[in-house]
């Protein structure tokens, strides 16, 4: 399933009332776009340059796995979120 069928699904099981983090949801959304759209491109530069430069299809790939962890991150967020499971507190609360 790609990135923007995965967002997409994701968004329409939650519906609004049942999103608690506002901001989150529309962060997924504003990413939705570019990532799309580097997922094309790497599509794209993958058909055209050369099949047996390593280097090359090595760089391909990561690109790929770095937009599918994204998807994971953004997903598995917007999941706990619908679901109305505290996100996980990346950093320690600013002390006065």
């Amino acid at each position: 399933m790609s990135f923007v069928a995965t967002l997409q699904r994701d968004a329409e099981l939650a519906p609004p009332e049942a999103r608690p983090y506002p901001v989150l949801s529309s962060l997924a959304h504003d990413l939705r776009q570019p990532l799309s759209n580097i997922e094309a491109i790497v599509y794209h530069l993958a058909s055209i340059l050369p099949q047996n430069d390593q280097k090359v299809q090595a760089h391909l790939a990561h690109i790929r796995e770095l937009v599918q962890q994204t998807d994971e991150i953004l997903s598995s967020s917007l999941r706990e979120a619908a679901q109305g499971a505290p996100l996980t507190q990346s950093a320690p609360p600013a002390e006065a």
